[in-house]
């Protein structure tokens, strides 16, 4: 059974966490004897006295979410503009949270004043948090204690890549994640039982924290292939580059998470499409690619089904069924209710496309090398792709994407691993492709593509062909995520 809250309802948490952040905008407009800044302090020692029943109370803010203690904060119409506020308010502070002990019932106002003044001043301060314990000290304002935020290992350094084993490792370990709870849906759908989206929301959210700190390791990871699992990886894949996409345009942290959800639900509706319709190894005919097409509208039609609020529902219903349309709503299914796709719909064609035609299937002989495959999809800019957006697409992927296999003027094969970290370049980090005598390839000398001959300017290496790694039965996931 799980532990009862030390708190009261919501409701007063609520009205506390309102009374506070009230008070704290008040007192930056007023002066301490101003009416509404006395009844601010009142309301504020009221609500918090009501609402605390132990020796102290945190309020913490992590991942854009507000938490009382491990008690997090129902994220609504209600309390939605006041979680932001808060949690932005905290952020450009430096603070994880603050703790609340018993005494502040006894606090004197001007006490209470001067704290909210000390938070208040922080914010033009270089050293926000520094500023505020030493406030603390020299007010004396001992009901008040800083929670700060966890300082990142030694070594945890991003920008030397010291940290990159554990980086990929924790990607993969977010992939297996996402796609055991997105089967796990799907299979209480297609079992016409219900299922609720709570865990896979959850995922999604810590994918996104992860994601924003490190977009490259979460693009590399989406070149991983299960044939025979093609649905669930190919839908894992989409949102994760739907994802990569949205983070390069500024999508806001909730956009990403709701973006990461529509694109992960985008094909849903293929659980209702009859295995040999998805799987037949030649050209479907007529009725069986009007069930293919009908998969669009099933996906928006079961994720009504699911167990969730409506409000959410209603906000990831549309990008799931305007993936197939195309920028100019060309596509299907046929509509002529909408000038445009929404800004998620388009985002998801993209993903969806590239990672569809870059995948080998059972009625395709081969898969289309990552780089060919940008090339023929920024010819339909426009057309079948918002002009945009698909430029950002092959900004972030590159010219020759993570996963391209290269044939290399010394007669080498090459698997691109990383963009270069040469200024302008286009040229990319790629692994020796060494073939033991098993007849499998492993990993060999990583070699920087955009070096130059320093006499000629010419690269020193060249690029002969490029092709999909699995003509050669190589995985890049296995190779890239081994190349440390």
């Amino acid at each position: 059974m799980a532990d009862v809250p030390k708190y009261r309802a919501y409701s007063q948490l609520e009205e506390f966490l309102h009374n506070f952040y009230s008070l704290l905008q008040t007192t930056r407009i007023h002066r301490d004897n101003h009416k509404l800044v006395i009844e601010g302090v009142a309301k504020f020692s009221k609500s918090i006295s009501g609402c605390m029943l132990d020796e102290s109370m945190a309020i913490k803010a992590s991942n854009d979410r507000l938490f009382i203690e491990d008690e997090k904060l129902p994220y609504n119409q209600t309390t939605k503009n006041l979680i932001d506020n808060l949690v932005r308010y905290f952020d450009d502070r430096g603070l994880e949270g603050l703790r609340f002990f018993k005494s502040i019932k006894v606090a004197a106002s001007q006490d209470i004043l001067a704290l909210m003044h000390l938070l208040n001043g922080a914010g033009k301060r270089p050293d926000p948090l520094g500023w505020i314990i030493n406030g603390l000290e020299m007010k004396n304002l001992y009901w008040l204690e800083i929670i700060k935020k966890p300082e990142k290992p030694q070594g945890d350094d991003e920008s030397t890549g010291k940290d990159k084993p554990a980086r990929r490792e924790r990607a993969r370990r977010d992939y297996t994640y996402v796609m055991a709870s997105f089967k796990e849906v799907a299979e209480k759908v297609s079992g016409k039982g219900r299922a609720g989206m709570r865990k896979t929301v959850r995922v999604v959210q810590d994918m996104v924290t992860h994601l924003i700190e490190d977009d490259e390791v979460y693009s590399a990871i989406s070149t991983l292939r299960v044939f025979d699992d093609y649905t669930f990886t190919h839908s894992v894949n989409v949102s994760l580059l739907s994802m990569c996409i949205g983070r390069r345009i500024n999508l806001s942290r909730r956009s990403l998470e709701r973006l990461g959800i529509c694109a992960l639900f985008h094909d849903l509706g293929k659980i209702e499409v009859p295995y040999e319709v998805l799987n037949k190894p030649g050209k479907l005919d007529d009725s069986e690619f009007k069930l293919l097409e009908e998969h669009s509208l099933n996906s928006a039609r079961l994720i009504v089904k699911l167990k969730a609020s409506r409000d959410r529902k209603a906000k990831i219903l549309l990008p799931p069924f305007e993936h197939h349309l195309k920028y100019d709503l060309s596509g299907y299914p046929y509509t002529n209710w909408r000038k445009s796709l929404s800004l998620f719909g388009r985002i998801i064609t993209i993903a969806d496309v590239y990672d569809a035609i870059t995948s080998p299937r059972v009625y395709r002989k081969s898969a289309m090398s990552p780089d060919r495959a940008l090339g023929l999809m920024l010819e339909g800019a426009g057309l079948d792709f918002d002009p945009i957006l698909i430029k950002v697409f092959i900004n972030m992927l590159g010219v020759y994407p993570v996963g391209t296999l290269l044939k290399l003027d010394t007669g080498k094969l090459a698997l691109v691993v990383s963009a270069s970290q040469r200024e302008n370049e286009k040229m990319p980090i790629a692994c020796l492709m060494e073939e033991g005598i098993d007849g499998r390839f492993y990993n060999g000398e990583t070699v920087d593509l955009a070096e130059r001959d320093s006499t000629t300017g010419k690269y020193k290496i060249e690029i002969i062909e490029t092709f999909h790694p699995t003509t050669f039965g190589i995985e890049p996931v296995q190779h890239i995520f081994a190349n440390d």
